[in-house]
């Protein structure tokens, strides 16, 4: 055992000058501090490259617009004995690579379960998706629709060998689900992956319905790309076997009839803008290849 192990943390960005700042912020503020910080650059055409080489990461220039492949390419150049996959709008706590370490170097886990939790004061919306997200982390054997015998949802904090045993993060799966299509080949193994108290803190939430709309229609223009290489794909993005949601209207209910309310929108827009870019990739499909 190593008490203390290389973690090498892996970014993928594009155009993310509005938030890898404060992402970047929160990894170089750690209490553990045995961290390498690799960001793999899709293609921006922003600032972001020049802020991660204020921090001194290393900075991969990918230009591949694949959060899978960037990914990827992050872990094949990395040293680290473990591997923490981040979004670059989200806040570290101060603890958070600690606890990894203490339950895999110790308690001896594979990887860790690592959820993030909306910024609430970032919008109302925030606080809608807060309830939303927290409902998911109360079922952390669920990933969709999907109920497995083990918790795995969230599972980003990996040592290397384990992400090289699954052969990573699949490629076809440029966007949308790549996180479930990792979660799922994680469930099927023999690893196990353990909880911690620690959350990140998402700021790339959006501020109004308009922000909803938009994120989800990309989303579903992606989406196909997971559900034709996933078996159970179209089930596991259904609304239908997401039985925790119920605890989320529960809770949005118990703050107060607004939250309830603003959730029940929420929903419908994500599933509705989702559906209409699932719909727009057939089209251009059938008129691309006919």
């Amino acid at each position: 055992m190593n008490s203390n192990p290389l973690v090498s943390i892996v970014i993928p960005v594009l155009n993310s000058e509005k938030t890898l700042r404060q992402c970047l912020t929160s990894v170089s503020n750690q209490s553990y501090s045995n961290i390498e910080t690799i960001v793999v650059d899709g293609g921006s055409n922003d600032k972001t490259i020049e802020i991660a080489q204020v921090f001194g990461v290393k900075v991969i220039k990918a230009n591949i617009p694949s959060m899978t492949k960037q990914t990827n390419m992050g872990i094949l150049n990395s040293k680290g004995k473990y591997v923490y996959r981040i979004d670059s709008d989200v806040i570290l706590p101060l603890n958070i690579l600690g606890e990894c370490i203490e339950k895999c170097e110790v308690e001896r886990y594979d990887g860790v379960c690592v959820f993030w939790l909306p910024d609430e004061s970032i919008s109302f919306w925030a606080k809608v998706r807060k309830i939303e997200k927290e409902s998911y982390i109360n079922k952390p054997n669920y990933v969709g629709s999907i109920k497995y015998k083990k918790n795995v949802l969230g599972a980003r904090f990996l040592r290397k060998d384990v992400i090289s045993n699954i052969k990573g993060f699949d490629e076809e799966i440029p966007t949308s689900g790549e996180d479930y299509a990792l979660y799922n080949k994680l469930a099927k193994s023999n690893y196990q992956f353990a909880l911690i108290s620690s959350r990140e803190k998402h700021i790339g939430e959006p501020k109004n319905a308009k922000d909803i709309i938009l994120k989800n229609f990309r989303y579903g223009a992606s989406l196909m790309f997971f559900i034709e290489n996933q078996e159970d794909g179209k089930k596991q993005f259904s609304p239908f076997g997401r039985k925790y949601l119920i605890d989320a209207f529960k809770e949005a209910f118990k703050q107060n009839i607004i939250l309830f309310f603003g959730l029940i929108t929420y929903l419908l827009l994500v599933y509705i803008s989702t559906a209409i870019g699932v719909i727009y990739y057939k089209v251009s499909r059938i008129k691309k290849f006919g």
